[in-house]
């Protein structure tokens, strides 16, 4: 599911599922694929930078990429190889189109196989694990460290991010984050964009999915709980079950 929130204008959002893509649109309901994971599948979603020139631009280029290649990535350095050739791809675009100066994108993922997932995190879309009840984040957040109030709790989310596909004004190389894991049956993979992990804790997350069995009662309530709690970012939610 992908919408754009309370208080934007647009959705900069984007989702891949294996070759289908969707960039700019809102989805009122979530969207079911089921694939029979004969060939490797890429499931992923781009947050275009707010405040950037074309932000929904990278994001779209990121998961068309992500599309045209997995099929054919099997493993961890290829995926890698993928996003580092989309980080390229969007500084040239930049440099060589002004109206597109400073596009960039995060993304987050898995690659699905036949026997494992490989994930995979530029900037601070996240990526978590439920397995038994309990939400675990996977990813890394490429974001200054928490810092914390004089009450001992976090302070609010922060703007920055340290790493992104593109982005930057002069190229930046790109380090992606990933691991792998094995595809267990009844292991559901959240993916979202931060419209979500910036307002909805990961202890209402887990209540929320816990609460719901059903993985589309529970990415509707994921979405409402995100609007309840101001809806001030475009918000993209995710889940893989294996």
């Amino acid at each position: 599911m992908t919408h754009r929130g309370a208080l934007r204008d647009a959705n900069e959002d984007a989702f891949v599922i294996g070759v289908l893509t969707a960039a700019g649109v809102d989805t009122l309901n979530p969207l079911v694929v089921d694939l029979v994971v004969q060939e490797p599948v890429v499931v992923a979603v781009a947050d275009g930078l707010g405040g950037h020139n074309a932000g929904e631009v990278a994001s779209a280029l990121a998961v068309r990429r992500l599309a045209e290649h997995g099929p054919r990535t099997t493993d961890a350095s290829q995926v890698l190889r993928v996003l580092q050739d989309v980080n390229a791809e969007l500084y040239e675009l930049s440099r060589t189109h002004p109206a597109h100066t400073g596009a960039g994108t995060t993304a987050v993922g898995v690659l699905v196989t036949p026997h494992e997932i490989t994930w995979f995190n530029v900037g601070d879309s996240r990526l978590y694990r439920e397995d038994g009840g309990y939400l675990g984040q996977v990813s890394v957040d490429d974001s200054p460290s928490t810092t914390w109030d004089d009450c001992g709790e976090p302070s609010a989310a922060t703007s920055i991010v340290l790493q992104t596909l593109g982005g930057a004004g002069h190229f930046e190389p790109v380090h992606p984050h990933s691991g792998t894991d094995v595809c267990l049956p009844g292991t559901r993979w959240l993916l979202c964009s931060d419209g979500l992990s910036d307002l909805v804790d990961t202890a209402e997350m887990e209540s929320l999915l816990a609460d719901s069995a059903d993985d589309v009662r529970a990415v509707k309530a994921l979405w409402a709980a995100a609007m309840n709690a101001g809806g001030r970012d475009n918000i993209t939610i995710m889940l893989v079950r294996c």
